[in-house]
C-alpha cells in the first residue's frame, strides 16, 4: 500500500550545466501530470511522462525542472557599421556647413557613441540538460516512492487497527442478537397464548405473528456477509500496486451491512456499537482517499 502523496526532489549537474527536479504528488481519484519544463524541451515530455507512470498509478503528480548552465554564454562585441559611418559623415558635413575647421575625425569621436557598439551573449542551446533531466527525475521519483511507501505503511498500520476493532466487536453483537431473538420469542409465546385464547382463532393473523417474529432481528445473513468483507481486507491491505479504489469498494459493502444490522437491532447497548462500527468505517473511508 502506497500514499497518493509525497514529495521528491533530486539535483544532478555536468560540467556544462546542472538540472534541478521537484516531484509533488497529490490526492486525485485519477491520473493526471503537470509538466512544468524549461523553453524547447517539449520533445523530453513523453520520456518524462513514461518514467512517471512507471511509478504512480493513481493522483495528481506535478513536476518541477529547472536547467541552470555552469559556463557562462560566451560574449560578443556587434558593430552598427553603416550607423558609424552616418555618424562621420554628418559630423564632417556639419563642419563644413558651420564653417569649422574639424580636422581629421578619429575614433574616439566614434568611440563616444555606446548605440554603435553592442555587447551580446551567444545563444545557447534551449535542450541543454535535458538528457540529464532524465536521470534527475529518476531520483526524484526514488524519493518520492520512498515516502509514499512509508506513508502508506502509517496508512496500513491504522486500517489494521480498526478492522481489529470491527471484528472484535462481532462476537457482542451475535450476543445480544441472540438475547434480542429471545425476547421476541418468549413475546411471541405470550401473543401466541393470547390469540389462542380468542375465538375463533384467527389463522392469518397467527401466520403473521409467527412470520415476524422469525425474521425480525435476524442478522445472520448480515454477519456473514460481514465476516466475509472484514476476512477481504487483509490481503487488501497487503497488495501491491493501486488499491485505493478496491479499498473503498470494501468499505461501502461493509458499511452497509453494518447500517443493516443497526436498522434491526433492538437493543441500545447493541446499537451504540453499531454506531461505533460505523464511526470506524467512516474514519477508514476518509483515509482511503489518500490511497494509491
Amino acid at each position: 500500500m502506497r500514499s497518493m502523496t509525497g514529495f521528491g526532489r533530486a539535483e544532478l549537474s555536468n560540467r556544462r550545466v546542472q538540472v534541478a527536479v521537484e516531484v509533488r504528488a497529490l490526492n486525485q481519484r485519477f491520473f493526471e501530470l503537470r509538466l512544468n519544463l524549461p523553453r524547447g524541451w517539449g520533445e523530453q515530455e513523453a520520456e518524462m511522462r513514461k518514467l512517471v507512470q512507471e511509478v504512480v498509478e493513481r493522483g495528481r503528480v506535478e513536476i518541477f525542472v529547472r536547467a541552470t548552465a555552469l559556463v557562462p554564454a560566451r560574449a560578443m562585441l556587434r558593430v552598427n557599421e553603416e550607423l558609424a559611418r552616418n555618424y562621420v559623415a554628418e559630423l564632417k558635413r556639419l563642419g563644413r556647413k558651420l564653417g569649422l575647421d574639424n580636422g581629421r575625425i578619429g575614433l574616439e569621436a566614434v568611440l563616444q557613441r555606446p548605440e554603435i557598439f553592442r555587447v551580446v551573449e551567444e545563444e545557447s542551446d534551449p535542450t541543454l540538460g535535458a538528457d540529464l533531466a532524465l536521470s534527475t527525475l529518476r531520483q526524484a521519483l526514488k524519493e518520492l516512492e520512498r515516502e509514499r511507501v512509508r506513508e502508506g505503511r502509517a496508512l496500513r498500520g491504522d486500517f489494521e487497527q480498526r478492522v481489529e476493532r470491527l471484528v472484535a466487536a462481532l462476537p457482542e453483537i451475535e450476543k445480544l442478537a441472540q438475547q434480542a431473538r429471545e425476547e421476541i420469542r418468549a413475546n411471541f409465546e405470550a401473543r401466541m397464548r393470547e390469540l389462542l385464547g380468542e375465538a375463533p382463532i384467527n389463522e392469518k393473523r397467527l401466520f403473521e405473528e409467527a412470520l415476524g417474529a422469525a425474521h425480525h432481528g435476524d442478522i445472520s445473513e448480515e454477519m456473514t456477509r460481514l465476516r466475509i468483507h472484514l476476512k477481504a481486507m487483509g490481503p487488501l491491505l497487503r497488495r501491491r500496486g493501486a488499491v485505493g479504489k478496491s479499498i473503498e469498494f470494501l468499505l461501502q459493502e461493509i458499511n452497509r451491512e453494518i447500517n443493516t444490522i443497526g436498522a434491526k437491532s433492538q437493543d441500545a447497548r447493541m446499537s451504540q456499537i453499531t454506531v461505533e462500527m460505523k464511526g470506524e468505517v467512516e474514519k477508514m473511508r476518509e483515509q482511503v482517499q489518500n490511497v494509491e
